[in-house]
């Protein structure tokens, strides 16, 4: 779990003493079980994930039988702050971690959803080959493996490439798309070209995932298919493309006329805005 809400040295004393009187939670101080119990009992989200966070250096053995069941928590939020503070205890390579992996030779689809968002929050190289085989599971709903496949983004190994590559295949969108957020995360993995044929898919986030794709990793070789899409009836999707277009730095020659159109007559200005960027960012060869 990114802490990104942890209070920087910096900040002011006043602010300091504004966010405590209002009980704002200080990342990694002043946690305590009875603390955390009440966020249990109160099933508050954003009181969990505060306590939870506010014990991250904890000391605290009675805390984790009180953390371990959040991992099932309607709730991702939870689910994801439970995972990141059982992490930090090592609990990530004990009897939890073997029953997470255990859930995956079982049909129930939650179960298996909850157990791929701790692991992948465990960023658990270990459990890429549980992880790899019930993303391809059809037992399993399309939520479910689309977070087994969020997973395998997160623990980002070069080695999860080949399975996400092979999900860009399946027939369920959320699968494809998470697929597509995913590779992005994987270390030393840039071929774009594996989105190209995507960028005509019947679903439009899985269409706008494509360009995104395309765009983060640099893939100008996909220029052409990217400017197919500055005409897509979906806003998102040209929105995404054009951003794309930029980012490759495609050659003035295959983008240039199909962008100047955009950026004089696409109905919608943001992708008009978007397309006069791209035209800036355009390369000559």
């Amino acid at each position: 779990m990114r802490t990104t809400n942890k209070l920087g040295i910096a900040i002011l004393s006043g602010v300091l003493a504004v966010g405590a009187a209002s009980g704002t939670a200080l990342a990694g101080h002043g946690g305590s079980y009875a603390a955390i119990k009440q966020a249990v009992d109160a099933n508050s989200i954003d009181a969990i994930q505060a306590e939870l966070e506010r014990a991250e250096h904890l000391v605290c053995a009675g805390c984790t039988d009180l953390v371990v069941p959040l991992i099932d928590h309607s709730s991702y939020r939870v689910r994801q702050a439970a995972a990141w503070w059982l992490a930090r205890r090592g609990v990530s390579h004990t009897q939890v971690y073997v029953s997470l992996l255990n859930r995956f030779s079982q049909p129930d689809s939650v179960a298996a959803r909850n157990a791929a968002d701790v692991l992948g929050e465990f960023r658990a190289a270990s459990a890429i080959p549980a992880l790899s085989a019930a993303l391809t599971n059809p037992i399993y709903s399309g939520e479910a493996r689309a977070a087994m496949a969020h997973a395998l983004g997160q623990i980002g190994r070069n080695d999860v490439a080949t399975p996400l590559t092979a999900a860009l295949a399946d027939s369920d969108p959320f699968v494809k798309a998470a697929s597509l957020q995913a590779l992005r995360e994987v270390d030393g993995f840039h071929d774009g070209m594996v989105a190209v044929a995507l960028l005509k898919d019947p679903d439009a986030v899985v269409r706008g995932e494509a360009s995104t794709t395309i765009g983060v990793m640099h893939t100008q070789a996909a220029s052409a298919a990217l400017v197919g899409a500055l005409s897509d009836p979906e806003v998102l999707v040209r929105k995404k493309a054009a951003w794309a277009l930029g980012n490759v730095g495609a050659p003035v020659a295959v983008a240039g006329p199909a962008l100047q159109t955009t950026a004089a007559s696409d109905p919608n200005p943001f992708v008009r805005s978007l397309a006069q960027v791209a035209i800036s960012k355009l390369t000559r060869q």
